[in-house]
């Protein structure tokens, strides 16, 4: 009786054991069936945008083209002024008024026509835009050679005739006229006399004032 029912424990235990197992199995086929196959497990996460986001482009930071060096050629200055010009110049800056100025400068016109490397025609003694000669044509030599020049630089021959103007070379009475002229025709005579000393025959003293004029109205309003 006992071993009878030991049995019969036995295979509802049994019973039970396979009817749960084949209900779990169906769940677990009809599961597959609606869900599918579980995807194989993911390592790495990938970053998921929500839908419709449009992902911010990062701005592309461009590096600023380095400014090129344009080298700045600076063109000689040209000097467009005639010797005239110049002669005026230089002793307008020393002082000298413009009737001054135009008296040395038509005195010059007769002397050199203004050419600081002219040599006296004939006797070759006189030299420059003054006709240096004799003693003071030596005394120019030796000024420009201080210098460093030759005796014909321009610039140089001007300072040695400022030079002369305040010396003992221009005779006082003349140099007196020469200082309160009345016209330009009487400073250039005070200049001729007093300072040029030429023969007398030779002069030209119309010329001397008529250039002395003109040099006047070629460069009182430059």
């Amino acid at each position: 009786m006992i071993l009878i029912t030991l049995v019969f424990i036995l295979g509802g235990v049994f019973f039970n054991s396979s009817y749960v197992s084949s209900k779990q199995d169906e769940a677990y086929t009809s599961l597959k069936e609606k869900y599918g196959v579980m995807p194989t497990p993911v390592t790495e996460v990938e970053e998921i945008l929500p839908e419709n986001t449009v992902q911010e482009e990062q701005p592309q930071v461009q590096s600023e083209p380095e400014p090129q060096v344009t080298e700045v050629v600076e063109e000689p200055k040209v000097d467009n002024r005639t010797t005239e010009n110049i002669i005026w110049d230089f002793l307008k800056s020393n002082g000298y008024t413009d009737i001054q100025a135009a008296a040395v400068i038509g005195n010059l016109y007769q002397e050199s026509g203004l050419n600081p490397s002219r040599v006296e025609y004939g006797t070759g003694e006189g030299i420059g835009l003054v006709q240096w000669s004799f003693g003071r044509k030596q005394q120019l030599k030796d000024f420009c050679s201080a210098k460093g020049v030759n005796w014909t630089d321009l610039n140089s021959q001007l300072e040695f005739l400022v030079k002369e103007l305040n010396s003992s070379q221009f005779h006082k009475k003349h140099k007196t006229t020469f200082n309160n002229p009345y016209s330009i025709d009487e400073a250039t005579e005070a200049f001729c006399w007093g300072f040029e000393r030429p023969n007398a025959k030779k002069a030209n003293m119309s010329y001397r004032q008529k250039m002395a004029w003109q040099a006047y109205y070629r460069n009182v309003d430059r």
